[in-house]
């Protein structure tokens, strides 16, 4: 399914946040990363609220190197002061 077909931002940003839950248990961190990112370009408010968001990034902020776009959406989510 294209998620540009999806009814709603919102469900848009769910379906980018489930594919990065997926790619995180595949161990594919950038990839991962890359659809948090759209889950936020796509529903920001949404996706900041998330608690399952907060704890992927929280989970990718401690499991390897962090980049600048990671620490950008960690701060953005409230789990990095």
């Amino acid at each position: 399914m294209a998620p540009g077909s999806l009814p709603s931002t919102e469900r848009r940003a769910r379906y980018y946040t489930d594919v990065a839950t997926a790619f995180a248990r595949w161990n594919r961190r950038d990839d991962c990363i890359r659809a948090l990112l759209a889950a936020e370009h796509h529903a920001p408010e949404e996706t900041h609220a998330r608690p399952a968001v907060k704890s992927l990034v929280s989970g990718l902020l401690l499991s390897g190197r962090t980049t600048m776009e990671l620490r950008g959406l960690a701060a953005r989510v409230g789990v990095l002061a």
